[in-house]
């Protein structure tokens, strides 16, 4: 009994000294803002904590939209307890001279990030996907949904993951797109990158189904996927940008998905890497259970070996990628190996883009290998495994394996955190109301309108200016210039043009500067 005892106390011990080993994240608290527009002046105060006290790295970042996107760092400047290295502690305050804020008209955002520089423990963080969390998700997602058959759980649904994303903190957008008399809307969460915004990783499900399927495992069990990864990264910032989004009208031939891509896919945007939950939650350890494709065994004997020797049993995730994501593809395969051990994988990567498979063109990462962007599908194998597909017994009761679709999950977050460099970091943002052009004369009106035509045009309109001279430099979204010159204004609503060279999509900044005045707006290149 006394050997027992002793062990159980060393195994309380060991725990004890784990514990107190496992660096904790930074912490912030009480993040204000005051601001002095005559002065141009930003204050920001807030506390920071740090259990190890470790010196902190702290950065600020300013949105003119909502959060959807962060201006250079060079458009303002900032000093105090910022930067690297920044003791942990109360009311540490950090200046800001918001003098190229001041032309423009917005609610600013302001987000506040601590990183103490420590490594980040994805072991840890994969430890916290709870499958009866997604259990419990799902309980709701489940019903028809579909436009015609069954358009209000399609609408509860949909709103269920606007609502999860906005609580999140993520910049919500709602994209919305027509298919002949219907209007389908994509779902799109996102929190930019702390320092390379413009490298973005995406993870995605589509929530719909086809017309007579309550949908628990298609495509039920990926939209839970993803609330669930968003719901524990969000938690931290991260270098690249990570964009959640639940298609809509898959079901209609991928159709939220080719408009995204189309339409709604910035050029300027480096997408570094998608992952495509398409049915994640059917496990069965019963040989037979899982089909081959014609002709999969000639194009992929490596993983039709593996199959046939496990005896067809339907225990693993595909991972599925073409030629053009075989990195990708591995870095999903060896996160699994060394996070969860336990998942089965199973690789395919097809020749080229993979258009000569039909059978792996099927879900939303297609539309994303035809604009040569790298994309996985991760899949329990639809009809190839699961009887229920497409039927109104596409039920998660006595047919989905939580801890299969949790270890899916599980892998997921360990890729999408490891390639977006997730921080060991906490964040906070907070707001203050910007004025509409606080340093123009009285009196003085800008009009800026660029036009896509040729090269591109910037067109500048000036009325009733007391000054004659004006300054004009085009910086892109980094702050780097563009463009540079100088107008002189010969009389009342005179409207000059000045060329730019071929800009990719993206957004931009027209900084306007006189003796003793400044104004920035902001203005959008389309492709």
């Amino acid at each position: 009994m006394r050997n027992n005892l002793l062990f159980f106390i060393g195994l309380l011990c060991g725990s004890a000294v784990l514990a107190q080993t496992t660096n904790q994240p930074p912490d912030i608290s009480n993040f204000t803002t005051t601001v002095d527009w005559p002065n141009n002046t930003l204050t920001l105060t807030y506390d920071a904590t740090d259990a190890e006290n470790d010196l902190l790295e702290v950065s600020v970042a300013f949105s003119p939209d909502n959060g959807h996107t962060y201006l250079p760092p060079s458009q303002v400047t900032v000093s105090g307890d910022t930067g690297f290295p920044v003791t942990p502690g109360t009311g540490r305050t950090i200046t800001c001279d918001i003098s190229a804020l001041a032309g423009i008209s917005a609610a600013f955002t302001v987000r506040l990030v601590a990183d103490d520089k420590q490594p980040f423990d994805i072991q840890q963080l994969v430890g916290e996907v709870d499958s009866i969390r997604l259990r419990e998700d799902l309980e709701f997602v489940e019903g028809i949904r579909h436009r015609v058959t069954g358009p209000a759980h399609l609408d509860a649904v949909r709103d269920s993951i606007a609502g999860h994303f906005s609580a999140l903190g993520l910049s919500l957008n709602q994209q919305f797109f027509s298919y002949g008399n219907a209007t389908g809307e994509n779902i799109i969460g996102t929190f930019p990158g702390t320092s390379d915004a413009e490298k973005v990783v995406l993870v995605d499900a589509h929530y719909d189904t086809v017309n007579n399927a309550p949908g628990a495992d298609d495509n039920g069990s990926g939209v839970v996927g993803f609330m669930e990864i968003s719901r524990l990264l969000s938690r931290y910032p991260a270098k690249k940008t990570i964009r959640y989004i639940g298609f809509d009208m898959e079901e209609d031939g991928l159709r939220g998905s080719i408009d995204y891509v189309s339409n709604d896919l910035p050029a300027a945007e480096q997408i570094e890497g998608v992952f495509n939950f398409e049915m994640i939650g059917y496990y069965s350890e019963q040989p037979n259970s899982q089909e081959i494709p014609t002709g999969f065994d000639i194009f992929f004997p490596d993983a039709t070996t593996q199959i046939i020797n496990n005896q067809k049993k339907g225990d693993f995730i595909t991972n599925v990628a073409n030629s053009n994501c075989a990195s990708l593809a591995l870095l999903f395969s060896t996160s699994a190996a060394q996070y969860v051990p336990d998942l089965k994988v199973i690789t395919l990567v097809a020749p080229g883009n993979g258009s000569l498979f039909a059978d792996l063109l099927r879900s939303d990462h297609a539309p994303f290998w035809f604009a040569n962007k790298p994309a996985l599908m991760l899949t329990d194998g639809a009809d190839f495994r699961n009887d229920c597909y497409h039927t109104p017994q596409d039920m998660a009761e006595g047919k989905l394996n939580f801890t299969f679709m949790s270890n899916v999950v599980k892998a997921t977050l360990a890729s999408v955190a490891q390639l977006a460099e997730i921080q060991h970091a906490d964040w906070a943002v907070t707001t203050f109301d910007g004025i509409l052009d606080s340093k123009e004369p009285n009196g003085c009106r800008f009009d800026v309108r660029h036009s896509s035509h040729q090269n591109g045009v910037l067109a500048f309109t000036f009325g009733d200016c007391p000054f004659k001279d004006v300054h004009i430099e085009v910086l892109d979204e980094k702050g780097r210039l563009i463009q540079n010159a100088w107008l002189t204004i010969l009389e009342t609503e005179q409207q000059y043009d000045l060329p730019l060279p071929q800009l990719p999509a993206g957004m931009y900044f027209a900084q306007l500067s006189w003796p003793g005045g400044m104004h920035t707006e902001k203005f959008v290149v389309s492709r």
